[in-house]
């Protein structure tokens, strides 16, 4: 019997000794992991949050950190090797990696490019020149204000507003009838008292021949003395009252002599006018006076103020009021008339006024020919001596940031080395348009950035961003 030996079946050639496998038993293609899709993200996001985290407590990270944290994430998820591979030697951290010192740095060839430009910082030397605003006034101690000193009727008025007026000028013409009994009440004390004074003399003869005794004499005596005492204060009420004396010695001309009829007396009518006169020079601000009306001694009849002189009222802030003392120079400019003078403070206000914020202060001027006018605008200079450890800097070299004044000062450092800039916050006691005066924050010989101190303020802010991830404060 011949036996036959049989071949191994080829690889992918179906055996058909084996039945058949059917569609169930046939092995599919190789499934693949969901799993690690998860992880991979997972981790995405855990590595992101912990990113932000570094970012907003540390600032920025840098490239080299980057990599370090994508090549760990690629180690822990792709299932590599247990062992990370040794890491390579770092290289020292740089200067520009170290803590920031607040300072920036700018190297000659950059400071040129931005025409950066340096000045020293001078003591303030010259007085400081404080302007203000102001305006003229009238010297309310010089004001004369006409006005009757009795019950009367204004009969004409002679002097109009603005018009000048001199030493002398008739101004009111009142009738008064108190004015008329006043007056007869003097020629009555003044008649009673030349009547006791001629009993009195003759009564002095007759006493020494003792005709009349020395009673009779006293008493005689006692009633002159007191009728003459009546006649002085009689006489006193009318210049109480504005009477002038060349209005008084008429009233007792003749009465001395027996007087017998009404002429000598004179009328009711004619004792009871009276012309009110200007007193000083100057020119009428006010009038009230209108004929036919019935005014007292408590109404104002007509004000003149004098122009020899004029008051200068000057508002100071209160910011400012420190500067200014009593007897400080003053400069006065009137702007419309192309004039200066100068003047003394006099007097500074013990409160600020409610309507302009400020505290005034005072000086006098002279007015020759009354040139000037009272509420005229002016310009006012105050000269405030130098204050020691006070600066100057250029306008140019302030920096204001968020309400802050700063400079930008230069460190000490050798000749050819990149510069060093610090900001420094300083204390502005006056600010002109071409420098400025630095009360605080820097000492004279110091070096600040004038030109380019703009530049200098925009690295700054870059930098503290960097550094401490905000904005500049």
């Amino acid at each position: 019997m011949t036996t036959v030996e049989s071949q191994p079946a080829r690889a992918g050639t179906p055996d058909p000794s084996q039945p058949a496998a059917t569609g169930a038993d046939r092995p599919g293609p190789r499934r693949r992991r969901p799993w690690r899709r998860l992880v991979l993200g997972l981790a995405a996001v855990l590595a992101g949050a912990a990113a932000f985290g570094y970012y907003r407590q540390k600032g920025i990270p840098s490239s080299r950190d980057v990599g370090d944290a994508l090549a760990y994430l690629e180690r822990r998820v792709g299932g590599k090797a247990s062992e990370p591979p040794a890491e390579p030697p770092r290289p020292a951290r740089s200067a520009s990696d170290q803590a920031w010192d607040g300072a920036v740095t700018v190297a000659p060839e950059q400071g040129r490019a931005i025409g950066l430009q340096l000045v020293a910082v001078e003591p303030q030397r010259e007085p400081m020149r404080l302007e203000l605003t102001g305006r003229t006034a009238y010297d309310p101690n010089s004001l004369h204000k006409l006005r009757p000193r009795f019950d009367t009727l204004v009969e004409q008025v002679h002097a109009v507003p603005g018009q000048v007026i001199h030493k002398g000028d008739p101004l009111v013409e009142l009738n008064s009838v108190d004015l008329a009994a006043a007056k007869s009440d003097l020629q009555t004390k003044y008649v009673q008292w030349q009547r006791d004074l001629r009993v009195l003399k003759l009564h002095e003869k007759l006493v020494t021949e003792g005709a009349v005794s020395q009673q009779t004499y006293i008493d005689d005596r006692n009633a002159e003395n007191k009728s003459h005492l009546d006649y002085v204060q009689a006489r006193d009420k009318l210049r109480i009252l504005a009477v002038p004396d060349e209005d008084v010695d008429p009233l007792t001309r003749g009465l001395g002599d027996m007087p017998t009829g009404e002429q000598d007396f004179g009328t009711v009518a004619s004792k009871a006018k009276m012309t009110l006169k200007s007193r000083v020079d100057g020119i009428v601000i006010q009038r009230e006076a209108v004929p036919g009306n019935f005014y007292d001694e408590n109404d104002i009849l007509m004000v003149i103020a004098p122009l020899d002189h004029l008051w200068v009222l000057a508002n100071v802030y209160e910011v400012d009021q420190a500067k200014v003392s009593v007897n400080q120079e003053m400069e006065i400019r009137f702007p419309f008339l192309q004039q200066t003078t100068r003047a003394k403070v006099e007097y500074i206000s013990s409160e600020v006024s409610r309507e302009t914020r400020a505290v005034q202060v005072r000086a006098s001027i002279r007015n020759p020919g009354g040139l000037l006018k009272s509420d005229m605008l002016v310009k006012v200079v105050l000269d405030i001596q130098p204050v020691k450890g006070q600066t100057i800097v250029p306008r140019l070299a302030l920096v204001v940031i968020n309400g802050g004044e700063y400079v930008f000062v230069k460190r000490p450092g050798k000749e050819g080395e990149p510069g060093r800039y610090e900001r420094r916050k300083v204390s502005v006691a006056q600010e002109n348009s071409n420098f400025v005066i630095i009360a605080g924050g820097l000492a004279a010989g110091e070096t600040v950035a004038t030109n380019g101190s703009l530049i200098l303020a925009q690295l700054y802010e870059d930098l503290q961003i960097v550094d401490t991830g905000m904005p500049v404060q």
